[in-house]
């Protein structure tokens, strides 16, 4: 079937990540970014949507960005595990209309998250997205986004603009970054690229991989950035993190003609600056008043930790619970 005549059901699978945070057991932080999808890109809602929890290890303090979690954020964690659930087995709201949950039983980190998420996937696009990567602003031109990457091949991976990634002035940016690199390139505004299926549209290069909301060829994914071939992505990390210093490393040591490989592009839809339409939720927004209450005292207490006591076992605990120590030691 042509690529024009192809519905964005049959082009495209959602695949959202999510893994432990100091939110736990509520749900807003993801009710928020799913509901800004509602929200500004309502047409991703026909596509099927794999929600991905990640696992975590328990340990005696909490680091979150690395899936270590104590025995009491570790239930938390289970509570909202559950809770997502009842609301894809509920469809609570039309955000959660196609959403099925997927369980890992280890901690995979966001990279291998994804690559679980891919074994399910039998669409020829995926829009990838975090737990706390929120639509700021409308996007409905998916459909003519897809149908861009289907007629130009190179476009193998488009992300959506950010506060990092802000069109107006990433192309400055980014000669700036390839002339400390000592990269040698066409001038780069004729880089940029058009599609008829878009023509409001223009694909600017993108010199880093970013890990932020955005749309990729399956393929691609499964070929290239999951290749067995070569490790660009580590368990327990994210895919910019080696992807992204291996694309710079080859920029360097082979020059611009290696960007094709990769094929990572930022989307310029003309918004003026600031022009993100993809922002970063800040997940201890999204705590439970008690639990805030806490986490507040806890970050104040970070500048003088050496007063707070030490549990009976000897063991540091968790951010909230030094938190809450503390405050009952001050009341």
């Amino acid at each position: 079937m042509a690529g024009g005549s192809e519905s964005l059901t049959a082009l495209c699978t959602i695949i959202t990540t999510t893994s432990p945070t100091p939110s736990n057991p509520s749900t807003e932080l993801i009710c928020s970014t799913l509901n800004s999808l509602a929200e500004h890109a309502p047409a991703l809602l026909q596509c099927r949507h794999i929600l991905v929890c990640d696992g975590y290890k328990c340990g005696s303090n909490s680091k979150f960005r690395s899936g270590l979690v104590t025995a009491e954020r570790a239930h938390a964690y289970q509570q909202y595990m559950e809770a997502l659930d009842r609301l894809a087995h509920e469809k609570a709201s039309p955000a959660w209309e196609r959403v099925e949950v997927v369980r890992l039983t280890e901690r995979q980190g966001f990279g291998f998250a994804v690559k679980a998420a891919l074994e399910l996937v039998d669409t020829r696009f995926v829009c990838i997205m975090q737990h706390d990567r929120t639509f700021m602003r409308p996007f409905p031109g998916v459909l003519s986004l897809l149908q861009a990457m289907i007629q130009d091949p190179r476009l193998k991976m488009v992300g959506l603009p950010t506060t990092t990634n802000d069109p107006p002035r990433y192309i400055s940016q980014a000669i700036t970054k390839l002339g400390a690199m000592k990269v040698v390139h066409p001038p780069f505004e004729t880089l940029a690229l058009t599609s008829s299926a878009c023509p409001d549209f223009r694909f600017i290069p993108m010199i880093m991989w970013h890990d932020s909301t955005h749309f990729a060829s399956t393929q691609y994914y499964r070929e290239f950035v999951f290749s067995r071939r070569q490790i660009l992505v580590t368990r327990g990390g994210f895919i910019e993190d080696k992807l992204g210093q291996q694309q710079g490393m080859d920029l360097r040591e082979i020059g611009w003609t290696s960007h094709a490989r990769y094929g990572t592009f930022l989307l310029d839809d003309g918004a003026p600056a600031p022009a993100r339409m993809v922002g970063h939720l800040n997940g201890k927004r999204y705590l439970r008043s008690s639990i805030k209450v806490a986490l507040e005292v806890a970050e104040r207490a970070k500048a003088s930790l050496a007063d707070v006591p030490e549990s009976e076992d000897g063991l540091a605990t968790d951010e909230l619970a030094i938190g809450c120590r503390y405050y009952q030691r001050k009341a």
